[in-house]
């Protein structure tokens, strides 16, 4: 690649393309930061501050582009691919298929895969004020909501604007339409929402939100409500997903489309059984088969087979090694999502490189920082990554923020107050894991009752455990590792079992 002039980067952007590489390829990518870069590429010295000069990251924008323009001509056709994801100065390595000659086919027009994908249509909510003068206030809660829609890329979103009486064509049956009113007295004022299918008329979701009429509180009440009733309706598995995922819940798995293939991911997602992780990796690999350009799929496929390899959920191979390579895949093709860059930043966890996946997590972070969307799950990533306090901030906020977070995230707190040695408010935040299937909440529930003297209620908790994981006795130490990776924590979870003559090897 350094050698085709189709290559247009300087001999700076060459010697840092190199540099990374190497140290990447040796297993030092560990070294590669931006003091280390600028000293030993670039030649500063050794008081070097990026701060104050900006060197690094000048140049790694413009080595990004000049991979980009390589890899959009020349470069399609070579079997490895090599990105440099934003936040980040360690590079990605992704396998590229060789396009076949055009004579070879005739190929019908190119459809992107969100030509598929579910549309939203956001109408203007109705002013059911007596004021004219509340127009605005409408106007505004139907543009934030839009925006907060936009967030999720499985969805399409179109927004009707205001005074058009005609509304965008909707043109597949499936789309959906989002409509509702504003209505105030002299203190209140109150939003209400409605989710309809466009094509059948029916009415599959509505909410009401009161908030604070007064001036001041208006435009926070308009970004927290919609950025709440956009979560609500579509993200993860949300309304819009599960109402989907039921029309297509019996079709055979090589029947279903892109779409429908991670609507299988979404309820895996939000269940977490042997049946949905089943029927999830299945639609998965055939999906991404079939559309290998497709990045979000790469990245659910990658949090599957980690999650399988870390919890052994289904009787499947999953390794890790295919994990990596698939969360490498999604960030490639999607380097500025943050549900790309936490599951890389979860392999790298689960491979023991803390290191690259606190990188990860800083570049899922930076994606958008006002944003809450996975905000919970870096929390978690955070706190078992050793970055405790922040991690703990994070978790907070996104709980604060949603009443829709993801329950097991919780384990992030359980294991600040945990190590502090603070077994009552662990007890507390165990409370609240909802995760029965997975050893993980019988485990730590009798951990933290053996370290508080609550014998009878942890012996419960040791009998699940023992039903989950009847090996656990020979095996636990190395399941237990493969999440935490500070040995002491390690140490004082088995601490709390031997209470109940449980004895890890």
């Amino acid at each position: 690649m350094i050698a085709s002039p189709d290559f247009t980067a300087t001999p700076q952007q060459t010697a840092l393309l190199r540099y990374i590489v190497g140290q990447t390829m040796a297993g030092k990518a560990e070294r590669i930061k931006g003091y280390t870069v600028a000293t030993e590429v670039f030649g500063r010295k050794e008081d070097f501050d990026q701060n104050i000069d900006p060197i690094v990251s000048i140049q790694a924008g413009r080595l990004r582009r000049a991979l980009a323009r390589y890899y959009d001509g020349a470069g399609k056709n070579d079997p490895l691919r090599i990105d440099v994801p934003k936040g980040s100065y360690i590079p990605v390595f992704t396998d590229q298929c060789p396009l076949r000659s055009p004579a070879a086919i005739e190929k019908p027009p190119a459809v992107s895969v969100r030509e598929r994908w579910p549309t939203v249509q956001v109408q203007p909510l109705v002013n059911l004020t007596a004021d004219s003068e509340n127009d605005y206030l409408a106007a505004g809660f139907t543009a934030e909501l839009t925006h907060a829609l936009g967030r999720y890329t499985e969805l399409r979103v179109i927004e009707s604007r205001p005074g058009n009486p005609v509304p965008v064509p909707l043109r597949r049956e499936g789309d959906f339409i989002i409509d509702g009113n504003l209505r105030c007295d002299a203190d209140t004022m109150v939003i209400s929402v409605r989710l309809h299918d466009a094509r059948k008329g029916l009415q599959i979701w509505s909410g009401s939100y009161r908030g604070k009429y007064e001036e001041a509180a208006r435009l926070s009440f308009q970004e927290e409500k919609a950025a709440e009733i956009a979560f609500r309706l579509s993200g993860g598995y949300a309304e819009i997903a599960r109402y989907l995922a039921a029309l297509s819940a019996y079709k055979p798995t090589n029947e279903l489309s892109t779409y429908e293939a991670m609507l299988r991911f979404w309820a895996c997602d939000a269940q977490r059984t042997r049946t949905s992780y089943v029927r999830a990796i299945e639609a998965l690999e055939r999906a991404v088969a079939r559309e290998p350009g497709c990045g979000q799929l790469w990245t659910m496929l990658a949090r599957l087979y980690a999650d399988n390899h870390g919890l052994e959920i289904v009787d499947l191979p999953t390794p890790l090694e295919k994990a990596v390579v698939f969360a490498q895949k999604g960030v490639s093709l999607e380097p500025t999502s943050r549900r790309a860059h936490s599951t890389l930043a979860y392999v790298r966890l689960l491979e023991g490189r803390l290191l690259e996946a606190r990188c990860e997590v800083d570049a899922a972070y930076d994606q958008n920082q006002c944003s809450s969307i996975y905000l919970d799950v870096l929390g978690w990533l955070m706190c078992l990554t050793g970055q405790w306090e922040r991690g703990v901030d994070c978790i907070r906020k996104a709980i604060s923020s949603s009443p829709y977070y993801r329950p097991w995230i919780r384990h992030g707190l359980f294991f600040n107050f945990f190590r502090l040695g603070d077994y009552e408010k662990a007890y507390r935040e165990s409370i609240d894991f909802m995760m029965p299937e997975l050893f993980w909440e019988p485990m730590l529930k009798a951990s933290v009752c053996g370290h508080l003297g609550r014998i009878e209620e942890g012996q419960k908790h040791i009998a699940n455990l023992m039903a989950a994981k009847p090996d656990f006795q020979e095996r636990g130490r190395l399941l237990i590792s493969r999440y935490i990776k500070i040995e002491a924590l390690a140490d004082q979870i088995i601490e709390g079992l031997e209470a109940f003559g449980v004895k890890v090897k």
